[in-house]
């Protein structure tokens, strides 16, 4: 009987604006609870709302670039707070995929949502238990090595992500 309620609850549907407040509730509180003191806070926040107003715009990937670098400020210690952040910036990569594929004034099913939120939890369960493995005081791993693997996983980020960035769209008009 309990399935026939969830089920009936998930096949409801909901704005689609819900998702731009979901994004913002979620990015608010990882600036809150996750960012350093100082620009960094009134930085993420603007581009919170930057990428709210216009996804389209890919200003959500910037904001989750703000705050993995505004973590790198402090010391790579094992936090909660750090563990929180690990989750939620995917979190806000999830979110953002979803408000450049439905618009804000579409109704959503939630239940399409199901297999993300799947994989969502299937990625960070490894994530989260490789971060505190090397995050715990004492761990094998050094300072060093872990910041060269940073930088290797930023520049391949960064190959990835340019080319398509750079690329002239195509015409499209017939004349």
């Amino acid at each position: 009987m309990s399935a026939a309620r969830d089920h009936d609850a998930l096949s409801g549907t909901v704005p689609g604006w819900s998702l731009r407040a979901l994004f913002a509730a979620i990015g608010l509180v990882l600036v809150f609870v996750g960012v350093p003191d100082g620009p960094w806070t009134a930085i993420a926040a603007l581009l919170i709302g930057v990428a709210v107003w216009r996804p389209r715009w890919l200003t959500a990937w910037v904001v989750i670039g703000v705050l993995m670098l505004s973590a790198l400020v402090e010391p790579g210690t094992f936090t909660p707070r750090l563990l929180g952040l690990i989750a939620g910036v995917h979190a806000l990569h999830l979110v953002a995929a979803w408000m450049l594929t439905v618009p804000a004034a579409a109704r959503l099913q939630p239940a399409v949502l199901l297999p993300s939120l799947k994989r969502f939890v299937l990625v960070q369960l490894p994530v989260q238990a490789a971060a505190v493995l090397l995050l715990l005081p004492g761990a094998r791993a050094s300072v060093p090595a872990l910041a060269i693997l940073s930088g290797i996983a930023l520049a391949g980020l960064v190959g990835m992500f340019v080319p398509p960035l750079l690329r002239r769209p195509r015409r499209t008009d017939q004349r």
